[in-house]
Formats: structure tokens, C-alpha cells, sequence
């Protein structure tokens, strides 16, 4: 697709504004309608209910809703759940109230049947609306500043993370990037000094920049960033120490200085109950869904070579506890007994593996990996408390027992099922980035956080990016 200009990509973003309010004002239209058949309502009480159309939109504007997509280098429909939710409560409550001021008798079941629908199919209409702009609109092209090891980091997550409509197309730094540390080892093209990125945004037609240099001055990224703006580019910073950063960190101010808030300590009870609760029904409901699937599997398996339908093996589950985790086979059934001949674990160089074209996987096994449709007997270690429906993957013992202290914070939570790195990369990912991403969640797990994995789960697992 042909990178766009300026004026082109603002005007694409314009229509997605509007997509994004005509998805919302559709969205109460059909809660009217829904609520219409569940209460019959008259001709002037589905008037007055359309009176929640304004409301929302004048209260989800308030709220950013239509405008955080061009700010943000990555945003969707699942970062706004909390304030489509706020914004659902707030027009059933102003809207009862005006019609009940007017003497229009709606009652309050009907505005929360209405309000209710419309949250759930905003949330539908919006990801269309997300969908269709990055099926019409070319994908936003990103420049780095940076050429050290930060810069490499920020590189590979652009490449990996393509999908989110982001096209890397180079970097600028103060050298070309012989280190291989540097962006250039990643695939990058270098483009020049920072100082010209001004002139290379406009003639490489580049949408934003993501500064990923320490080694930057105050006066030279507020230098770089006053560039993009007379360019109209969009600029993301990668702050320094960014490992420390994650969702439970603040953004405040005391007068004019803006500081940082961490929060820190385990997560209220309240949160685990909640947590489990949700194990508990996923996991029943999952598993009585996919009986009839996991016996055609199981009759394919024995089919295909001999040996046990279900594998069984010893992980390594919170608090380093023991448990015994259960998958379809898809190798061979004397694959533990080969796997000294394929690798070294005492010689590797972190404590973690994948054999890429893997001679142990028998033929339907590739596919069941492929769909990760192996991994659904899971949902009985979910239903016995061993494991979770996100969290870390759980690791084998003799790879933990390669784990230096840093690297066992992530056997403070239960392991998942799915987990942040089966969104961000899985496989492709290095052992400290996939150390980072589960780190990160253990110290910031939330029941939002969760839900948001869940449901970009779907996504991973069509994409297969990073499975073996």
C-alpha cells in the first residue's frame, strides 16, 4: 500500500472519528430496540429514549473517547472497556433523569436494558470501525531516534507487533549502527543525524517517531520534537528505566511538576476471589464446549502414532510448587528420552528454549500446536486450582532450576493458560523481553489486565506468530 500524505492520514483519521460516534449511536439505537421488545414501548417513550444518543456522545467526547487513537502508538477497542463502561452508567443515569424531569416515564429497567446493550455493542461496532480504518488506511510508518541497545528493543516490538499497523521503516541516530546492539542488527535502515529528521520525516512520509535514546539531551529531543511538530508527525517517547514502569504507575503533578506514583504490595483478595471465580466458570464452560473435539483429537492422535492420547508432565507452578500439567500429545511418545540429543540445557545462555522444526512432532501434532488446540486439557489444571487463565507459562523444573532470584519473581502468581507473552510475541520473543512482560504483570495483575489478555488471546492464536 502507498505510504499516505499528511492531509491524507488526518483525513482518514477525521472519518474514523466519525465512524467511531455513527458506532455509538448505533449502538443505543439497537439497545432502543431491544428495550422495545422486552417492554413495548409507545411511540414518544422510544423518542425520549433516543435522547441517550446526544448524552452518550457528548459524554464519551468529554471522556477522549473519539480522540485517543492518533495520540497513542497503540490503542483499541480493549484499552477503553473502564470508560465505555463509565460512559454507559453516566447516559442511563442522566438520561432517567431528564425523562423522569419531563414526565416521559421511562422506567429505570428499561434505561438499564438499553444501557447495557449499547456497552456491549459499542464494543462490537467500535472494533469494526478499528478494523475497516486499518483495512482502508496504509499502515502508520514509524522512525526511531536511537541507535543503542533501547533502540534495538523498541525495533524488534515494532516488528513483531506489525499487526498493530505499524510499519518500521528505519531509524536516525548518531551512527550508523555497527554495534550489533543496535537498531540495524533488527532489520532497520539508517537515515541519517537526528538533527535531519525534520527533512527525512517529510521525504519518507513518516506518520510518527519513537524517541529510544538515553544518551539524549533535554535540548535535543525538545529539538527533535519541535521538528516533528512543524512536520505534523506524531512523537512517542520511551522513557528511561522503562522496565519499572507498568499499568500501576501514575502520572501526577504538584503544581507545574509532573512525578511518577508506583503502587506496589500483592493484590487485594478481593481481586483473587474474582479471579478464580472467573477460572472456575471459563474453565467448565471450555471444557464441556470442546468434549466433543477433544475426542475426534484423541481418536486423530492414536490414529496417527502410537503412544498415550494425553501428555503429562511435571511444571512448576506459584511459590515453585509442583504439579502435574496435561496437554495432547503431539510428539512422539519417547520425545523427553530424545530431548538430550537435541539440546544442552546446561549450556545454554538463559534459561529458556524452543527447537524451531522440532523432529519430535508427529504430523497431527503440528497442528494441534499450530492452534494451540493441545493446550485446551489445560482447562483441568485450571479447574484444580494449579493453574490460572492468564499468567506466566508455566516452565519445566529443570529450566527453573537454571533461574537466578530476578527470574523467580514470576513464580509469585499461579501460571496461565495464556499469559502476556502469548500476546505480545510468544516464541518470538527473547527470554529477558518475555521476562519483562511477565514481570510486568505479576507486579501490576489486575481483573482489567486479565480480561484485555483473554480477549487478544483469540488473535494471538490465529496469527500463530512465534509457535514451534
Amino acid at each position: 500500500m502507498r505510504p499516505a500524505t499528511v492531509d491524507q492520514v488526518r483525513q482518514l483519521q477525521r472519518f474514523r472519528r466519525w465512524g467511531l460516534a455513527v458506532a455509538d449511536a448505533t449502538a443505543i439505537g439497537i439497545g432502543v430496540l431491544i428495550a422495545d421488545q422486552w417492554s413495548s414501548l409507545n411511540s414518544g417513550e422510544t423518542i425520549w429514549a433516543l435522547l441517550a444518543i446526544p448524552i452518550w456522545i457528548f459524554v464519551a467526547k468529554v471522556d477522549n473517547l473519539y480522540d485517543r487513537d492518533p495520540r497513542r502508538i497503540r490503542h483499541s477497542t480493549l484499552d477503553e472497556l473502564p470508560e465505555l463502561l463509565a460512559t454507559a452508567a453516566i447516559t442511563i443515569a442522566a438520561a432517567w433523569a431528564i425523562t423522569g424531569l419531563l414526565d416521559a416515564h421511562l422506567t429505570s429497567s428499561v434505561m438499564v436494558v438499553i444501557g447495557t446493550v449499547a456497552f456491549f455493542v459499542a464494543i462490537v461496532l467500535r472494533s469494526l470501525v478499528r478494523w475497516l480504518y486499518r483495512e482502508v488506511a496504509p499502515p502508520e510508518r514509524t522512525l526511531i531516534v536511537g541507535s543503542g541497545p533501547k533502540a534495538r528493543l523498541v525495533s524488534n516490538r515494532l516488528i513483531v507487533q506489525g499487526g498493530d499497523h505499524l510499519e518500521l521503516v528505519g531509524y536516525v541516530g548518531d551512527s550508523e549502527g555497527g554495534d550489533i546492539s543496535g537498531p540495524a542488527s533488527a532489520g532497520a535502515r539508517y537515515f541519517g543525524q537526528p538533527d535531519q529528521i525534520g527533512l527525512i520525516a517529510t521525504d519518507q512520509r513518516i506518520n510518527r517517531v519513537v524517541i529510544a535514546d538515553d544518551e539524549l539531551s533535554s535540548r535535543a529531543a525538545g529539538e527533535i520534537i519541535a521538528a516533528c511538530r512543524g512536520a505534523r508527525v506524531s512523537v512517542t517517547m520511551v522513557p528511561a528505566n522503562q522496565t519499572v514502569l507498568g499499568p500501576g504507575t501514575e502520572l501526577n503533578r504538584i503544581a507545574e511538576v509532573p512525578m511518577l506514583d508506583f503502587q506496589f504490595g500483592d493484590p487485594p483478595r478481593s481481586t483473587m476471589a474474582i479471579k478464580r471465580a472467573t477460572d472456575l466458570v471459563v474453565s467448565v464452560s471450555m471444557l464441556t464446549l470442546t468434549a466433543p473435539f477433544l475426542a475426534l483429537a484423541a481418536a486423530m492422535i492414536r490414529f496417527d502414532s502410537p503412544g498415550p492420547v494425553f501428555f503429562r508432565q511435571v511444571r512448576i507452578g506459584r511459590d515453585g510448587d509442583q504439579f502435574t500439567m496435561y496437554k495432547l500429545r503431539t510428539m512422539t511418545a519417547d520425545a523427553e528420552e530424545q530431548l538430550d540429543s537435541l539440546i544442552d540445557l546446561d549450556a545454554l545462555d538463559e534459561p529458556a528454549f524452543k527447537i524451531a522444526n522440532d523432529p519430535r512432532v508427529t504430523r497431527i501434532g503440528k497442528w494441534l500446536r499450530r492452534s494451540s488446540f493441545d493446550e485446551v486439557p489445560q482447562f483441568i489444571n485450571v479447574l484444580k486450582g494449579d493453574m490460572s487463565l492468564v499468567g506466566p507459562r508455566p516452565e519445566e523444573e529443570a529450566v527453573v532450576a537454571l533461574y537466578d532470584e530476578r527470574q523467580r519473581q514470576r513464580l509469585r502468581v499461579k501460571p496461565g493458560l495464556t499469559g502476556p507473552m502469548q500476546v505480545a510475541g510468544r516464541g518470538g520473543l527473547t527470554f529477558e523481553e518475555r521476562l519483562a512482560l511477565e514481570r510486568d504483570y505479576v507486579e501490576n495483575l489486575t481483573i482489567t489486565g486479565d480480561f484485555r489478555i483473554l480477549l487478544r488471546t483469540p488473535r494471538a492464536v490465529i496469527r500463530g506468530e512465534g509457535t514451534f
